[in-house]
């Protein structure tokens, strides 16, 4: 499967060990990238600030939004951030967006995290949680095909 791998440029260490472990189950994996040699020497580092003025300069919305188009599937690499378990940030919620607009299949490497902001929108993308199982990839290579209606509760009440 040719899989868009999302999330926080503070864990692209994490990404790309990622990326080798995709890659021995078979898979293409493409990542975002850096643009400069100084950006990765500030990952490295652990002092990478991605800001708005870095993500319109390098167009890095856009371009990720492309390799998510030629995309199988999109897998959020929701690693730890800060103190957010799982956290899932402004570019990886609009990449699932992306994915979940084209019907592809969104994996989140964790569960959803419980961030006030989007949760309900990220549930109701109904992306399939790996609980960090890649293996599981492996039985949905097949055709995709998004269930039109959820099993999931409502969380509304009638009156």
């Amino acid at each position: 499967m040719k899989i868009v791998v999302c999330g926080s440029m503070t864990n692209f260490l994490k990404m790309l060990k990622l990326k080798k472990e995709l890659g021995t189950l078979g898979h293409k994996v493409i990542l975002p990238n850096p643009d400069t040699d100084d950006q990765l020497k500030e990952i490295a580092a652990n002092k990478y600030v991605d800001t708005h003025q870095i993500k319109i300069k390098y167009d890095y919305i856009r371009k990720h939004y492309n390799h998510i188009v030629e995309a199988d599937c999109v897998l959020i690499a929701n690693y730890d951030k800060n103190r957010t378990k799982n956290y899932v940030g402004g570019n990886s919620f609009l990449e699932m967006g992306f994915a979940y607009s084209m019907n592809k299949p969104i994996f989140l490497l964790n569960p959803i995290p419980e961030i006030d902001f989007y949760y309900h929108e990220m549930v109701a993308m109904q992306p399939i949680i790996l609980n960090g199982d890649l293996k599981l990839l492996e039985s949905l290579s097949k055709p995709y095909t998004k269930p039109l209606t959820t099993t999931t509760k409502s969380i509304f009440t009638q009156p």
